[in-house]
This record gives C-alpha cells, sequence and structure tokens, in this order.
C-alpha cells in the first residue's frame, strides 16, 4: 500500500511561489480553494496559531489533506481559483452561483452588406459589438425592430458569392429587405443604414425619432393613417427603449458599477451595467456561503469569480470597497480587454450616489426574497397539512409523485412523471417514458399501468402520495401495479372540468371535495399544470423528430441511409435546407442529383 506524505511533511515542502491550494476533507471532497502570491506563507497560516474566524475554523479542522498548483504569476492564479471554484463549489468558499452570460449585438460590419445579430461573447473579429444587455428576449425585439425599419437583411448568405443564387426571399417579397441577394442593393446606401443602426446602438437615436416623426406627419398628410399609425407605434417604441436609458452619469464611457447588500446571513451582490454614460440594465446574484465574511470580502470574491468568466470588460468598475486583491484583479481585467482598465471606490460626488443606489437595490431584492421564502414556508405548510386532513393521509406527504399520459389518435403515447418536494417541483427528479408494451395505444389505463411499473419496480425513493392526471379508472389502474409490487402508497386522481380546469380529486371510491380557495387546492393546479406541461412537451418532441423524417422521405432518391447521413452531418433540416449543392454533396451517400434533388424541393416549398 502506497504510503502518503503526512500533512506536517507536505506543509514543510510546500514552495516560495505562486499558486493554488486544493484543502480537501477526509473523504477528498475538495472542500476549500484558495490562491497566494507565497504558497508556502498562505497556507501555513491556517495551521498555526488561533486567531481564526468561525468559518475559517471549521474549515480548518475538517482539511486531512491538500494539493497544490505552482503559476507563474498571482493573476494566473486568481484566474485558476476562479475556475477551480466554478468546476467544485467547494463547501467554505464564497460562492457565485449565477452562471450567466449577457447578449450583445453584433453588427458584421466587417462584411460586405452587415447584418446585426444577438450573440452571447465579444470576439476580436472586426465586427462591432453593443451592450451587454440584461434580457435577450429585449435585445432580440430589439434587433428585429431595427431589421423591420431600416430594411436590414437576415439571411446568412455571403456576398457577393452569393447575388442572384436562387429565388428572392420572402421578406423581400413583402417589404421587409432591399433583396440584396438579386444584386440590386446600393452598398453604399446600405452601409448608412448600418451606421445609423450603430449610432442608435450607441445611445445616439435622435436622428431616428427625428426621421420615424417626419414620415409620420407626411402619411398623414397624405391620408394615409394606416401608415401614420404604423410609423406612429414605431416611434413610441423607439422612445420607449431610450426611457429606460435615462439613468445617467457624469462622464460618457462603459461602466459597471458594484455594491452588496447583507441581511439575515444572506448577501446580495447587485452589477448595473452603464453604456455610454447610461444605465442600460442590471443584475442580481445571490451569494452562497457568505456567512461570517464581511460585506468587502464578498465584493472581492464576486469581482474575481464574476470577470474571470466574463466575456465583455468595460472600461472602468465603479466599488463600493476597495479590493483586497486589487493588484491581481486588475492585471486580469487588463490582460483580457487588451487595454488598462480603472478601478474606482468613489468617496464623494455623483460615482458615490450611484454606487448606494445600487446597494439600496440589493437590500431591496434581499427584502423581497426573505418576504418569498416566508411566503413559501407558509404556503407549503398549509398545502401539505390541508392535504393530510383533506385525503385522510396518516403522514404529511411531503414527497408527492404526479403521473400524465400524452398521446394523439394512438401515435406516441408517452407518460411523464413530475416531483414535488414540500410542495415544490423537483426537476431533477423528473421522469420521461416512451410507452413501448401497450399494443392498442387508445388504452390509457394501460399506459399508465405501464409507467408507474416501470417507476416503482425498482422501489427507490418511494413518494408519500401518487397522482394520476384522470378519474377512478386511472387511480385503479395505478393500485394494481403498486399492489402487484407489494406497495403500500396513497393515490388519488385529479381530474378537469369541461373547460380543462382542474376541478376536484378522486378515489377509487368517488370524489373529494376541495376547498378551491385554498393551498391545498392550489398545490394540486400546480401538479396537475406541470405534469400536463411536461408530458405534451414531450410528445410534441418526438411528433416533431417524426415530422423531420416524413419531411426528407419526401423527397426523391432520399431513403433511410441518406436520410440518417443527412441528418448526421448537418444535425437540423434547417441546415439541409440552407445548404448549397456543393455542400450537400460533401455528405458521403448524396450524388450531384440527389443534392439538385433536396435543393429543388425546399425551394419549391419556400414558393
Amino acid at each position: 500500500m502506497e504510503n502518503k506524505p503526512s500533512l506536517e511533511y507536505k506543509i514543510k515542502s510546500l514552495p516560495d511561489k505562486s499558486g493554488v491550494y486544493i484543502m480537501k476533507n477526509a473523504e477528498g471532497e475538495v472542500i476549500y480553494v484558495g490562491k497566494a502570491k507565497v504558497l508556502k506563507n498562505r497556507v501555513r497560516q491556517y495551521f498555526r496559531g488561533n486567531n481564526h474566524t468561525p468559518k475559517v475554523a471549521a474549515m480548518v479542522s475538517n482539511v486531512a489533506d491538500f494539493e497544490y498548483i505552482i503559476t507563474d504569476s498571482e493573476p494566473e492564479a486568481l484566474v485558476l481559483e476562479c475556475n477551480l471554484i466554478k468546476q467544485y463549489m467547494p463547501k467554505y468558499n464564497i460562492l457565485l452561483k449565477d452562471d450567466k452570460t449577457y447578449p450583445f449585438a453584433r453588427v458584421s460590419v466587417n462584411e460586405h452588406f452587415p447584418k446585426i445579430t444577438m450573440v452571447r461573447s465579444v470576439k476580436k473579429d472586426g465586427a462591432r459589438y453593443f451592450g451587454p444587455y440584461s434580457s435577450g428576449m429585449l435585445l432580440r425585439e430589439l434587433i428585429e425592430f431595427l431589421k423591420e425599419v431600416y430594411k436590414i437583411r437576415g439571411c446568412n448568405k455571403v456576398f457577393p458569392r452569393d447575388f442572384n443564387k436562387g429565388r428572392m426571399c420572402l421578406y423581400y417579397h413583402i417589404g421587409k429587405c432591399d433583396g440584396i441577394c438579386g444584386g440590386n442593393a446600393d452598398e453604399e446606401e446600405y452601409n448608412k443604414k448600418i451606421n445609423e443602426i450603430c449610432a442608435f446602438l450607441s445611445g445616439k437615436t435622435a436622428h431616428l425619432e427625428r426621421e420615424m416623426e417626419e414620415k409620420m406627419y407626411d402619411a398623414s398628410e397624405k391620408l394615409d393613417f394606416e401608415k401614420a399609425a404604423f410609423y406612429r407605434d414605431k416611434l413610441n417604441a423607439v422612445r420607449l427603449i431610450t426611457q429606460k436609458q435615462k439613468a445617467t452619469s457624469t462622464g460618457g464611457g462603459n461602466s459597471d458599477i458594484l455594491a452588496v447588500s447583507t441581511l439575515n446571513g444572506m448577501s446580495c451582490v447587485q452589477v448595473f451595467f452603464m453604456r455610454n454614460g447610461k444605465i442600460i440594465g442590471r443584475e442580481n446574484y445571490f451569494i452562497d456561503n457568505g456567512e461570517n465574511a464581511s460585506d468587502s470580502e464578498i465584493l472581492n470574491s464576486f469581482a474575481a469569480q464574476y470577470y474571470a468568466q466574463s466575456t465583455f470588460i468595460p472600461d472602468e468598475l465603479i466599488l463600493q470597497y476597495e479590493l483586497a486583491d486589487i493588484d491581481a484583479i486588475s492585471q486580469m481585467l487588463c490582460e483580457k480587454r487588451g487595454k488598462k482598465v480603472e478601478i474606482k471606490v468613489p468617496k464623494i460626488g455623483d460615482s458615490l450616489k450611484l454606487v448606494n443606489l445600487v446597494k439600496a437595490n440589493a437590500m431591496k431584492e434581499l427584502q423581497n426574497r426573505e418576504l418569498k421564502i416566508l411566503r413559501d414556508i407558509k404556503f407549503k405548510n398549509n398545502a401539505l397539512a390541508s392535504l393530510k386532513t383533506a385525503l385522510s393521509l396518516s403522514d404529511i406527504p411531503h414527497r408527492i409523485e404526479a403521473f400524465d399520459i400524452s398521446g394523439f389518435a394512438g401515435s406516441h403515447n408517452v407518460a411523464a412523471m413530475v416531483v414535488f418536494v414540500d410542495a415544490k417541483p423537483s426537476k431533477k427528479d423528473y421522469r420521461l417514458y416512451k410507452i413501448k408494451t401497450v399494443v392498442d395505444k387508445n388504452d390509457d389505463y394501460a399506459s399508465m399501468r405501464e409507467a408507474v411499473y416501470r417507476r416503482y419496480s425498482k422501489a427507490e425513493n418511494l413518494p408519500d402520495l401518487i397522482f394520476a392526471d384522470g378519474g377512478a379508472g386511472h387511480v385503479h389502474a395505478v393500485k394494481e401495479v403498486l399492489d402487484e409490487l407489494g406497495l403500500n402508497i396513497p393515490v388519488f386522481g385529479i381530474f378537469k372540468d369541461d373547460k380543462h380546469n382542474t376541478h376536484s380529486v378522486m378515489s377509487e371510491n368517488g370524489e373529494i371535495k376541495m376547498d378551491k380557495t385554498g393551498e391545498a387546492f392550489m398545490l394540486l393546479v400546480n401538479i396537475q399544470d406541470e405534469m400536463h406541461r411536461r408530458a405534451i412537451t414531450y410528445y410534441r418532441s418526438l411528433s416533431q423528430k417524426s415530422t423531420v423524417k416524413s419531411e426528407l422521405d419526401n423527397i426523391s432518391g432520399v431513403g433511410e441511409r441518406r436520410r440518417k447521413d443527412l441528418m448526421l452531418h448537418f444535425k437540423s433540416i434547417k441546415k439541409i435546407k440552407n445548404a448549397t449543392v456543393k455542400e450537400l454533396c460533401e455528405v458521403k451517400s448524396i450524388d450531384k442529383k440527389t443534392a439538385q434533388n433536396i435543393k429543388n424541393y425546399f425551394e419549391q416549398k419556400d414558393v
């Protein structure tokens, strides 16, 4: 058996270099990750003296072993530390749980006839990027609005290579594109539109507002009230977008403002995104394992983890506190951005007012979160206690499992099982079943029996209560399987009224009346909605796969083997549809004639 070096020996042999140390418990689990300018000095501090905070003392008492990784510099150690924290989620580290990648608007000014798209990362590819935006949905709406107003193309064609290849697209025929693919568009005029879009995304909206207003009045004078209303609505939309950006700073650059608040052991860091001197969005981050850590320590740890994984680095950071790792974080930011990043901690003036505004918002989020937790606890306790009484259960049903069958005309019969733990969905425990053994696909009861048998034949993590979507027949089908397996679990049905709304609960002996204003009934509605949503979503996904299969089967020369080769190569019908004949011929089993058949099929379908 291999003899491992003792902890004391490993501490003595630590190098006099920068790096990352990884603390482990007796089970080999990573419980803490840290970085150090000098590994030898930093790690020894943990095992010498007793002046530790309660959290550090608890961590040290659980350390059975540690590893370390040497790096060339402290900033390199900082990045490695953040990556390892994200990988292991150690018990004693302050954890940034939210892993969000914010969307940007990308304008491809590096190509002929540029287009505007939404992306999740910034690359040095010659394009112009605007953002980040806090909402992908709002950014998509904004992009569609700009494309509609300026008639910017939305296709993936490459110009001038793809001029006059294929028919003009639908957007040209309905007046939403200038028909670039036909080779008729003026590139100089098109680029003027792109410049106006870039100006708009930079916050300069006055020109677009003035243009919309002129077109609105012009249409009105010509008694074209439908067009005038169109421009009026677009003008209001532009003004609405700009109203969301009215919070301004004294400067005009790109800044992130960060502040933290703590309430009853829970901490929240809020980030405001300021672009071109205007607040365009914000985001909240609730911190795990922040107990016994000061707000300044939380902000330091957050900033390191957040910007280590961020794809966009602003011109400056405006912070509530000085960072303990200011040198390492500053160097990391500068290396990622490619130029200097200012880090400011204002003491007076407008910047301090902004920091205080961010801190107040963080506190408000904590208060809202605490109220929600209290409401959830109250709802859980009342709902489960009422359910126990209404259904005459012997115990509180902490774990509830519910089954629904979905299908149409006997095809693709599927079952979905959803799980609620303490009145909340536990999505990691959901299960989906494709019905395999039932000959008569219209037999709901047989399908229910198969799904229930497959779930409980292993008898793992059994629930306190089972619901079936349906009436007494479905309840009886479930109980038959449970009796066969020797399991004694209460079973009830949740059935709907004529309008497909949750009506009541059904036992084998008949309907059980429920108070429709109480928490127990609200929980039943949540359970039935969730199991129906999950079942129908699974059914539709299988139906869509079949649609893909039949779509290709309609093409002359495409059989099962070629269909599989095409899907394996292109991954989706959309990519097959947009492929050129040459690209289709790259698939080993597709000859030029078949490739042309595929191309002709989709072009005729679009007419």
